[in-house]
């Protein structure tokens, strides 16, 4: 029992690490934007590195009714969406897919850890 737990458990990892790789595809980018998409979510963000910037940190927002932005219009784009409300539930709902993904991934490892020391203690008092 305990190998077929292992083996569904280490198959069950390997998904969810694939699954992982596969949530983020990169989209067309510029010198100072670059576009992505999140397949989890369905939604369209956008990176956008500041010209002439003291740090080198980027911004990340998603883009909502519309497909690209111009570096002029950052600006203006926040202030409206941020107002809505829509911002802060887009990040809500990634947070969450993000928290659900890795909490997903540490419980699966440490079946993996609990299965395989529970596997080899039982073998080694046989």
């Amino acid at each position: 029992m305990n190998k077929k737990k292992l083996i569904f458990s280490i198959v069950t990892l390997c998904i969810l690490i694939i699954l992982g790789f596969l949530r983020w595809d990169n989209l067309e980018s510029s010198a100072d934007l670059h576009y992505k998409y999140d397949r989890w979510a369905s939604q369209k963000w956008v990176e956008f590195y500041p010209p002439l910037a003291a740090s080198p940190n980027s911004m990340e927002f998603p883009l909502m009714y519309m497909d690209e932005i111009h570096q002029s219009d950052i600006n203006k784009y926040l202030e409206k969406q941020a107002l809505t409300g829509e911002l802060v539930n887009k990040w809500i709902e990634r947070t969450k897919l993000t928290d659900g993904y890795i909490g997903l991934l540490l419980l699966n490892i440490l079946v993996v850890i609990y299965s395989s020391i529970k596997l080899f203690i039982l073998r080694d008092k046989k």
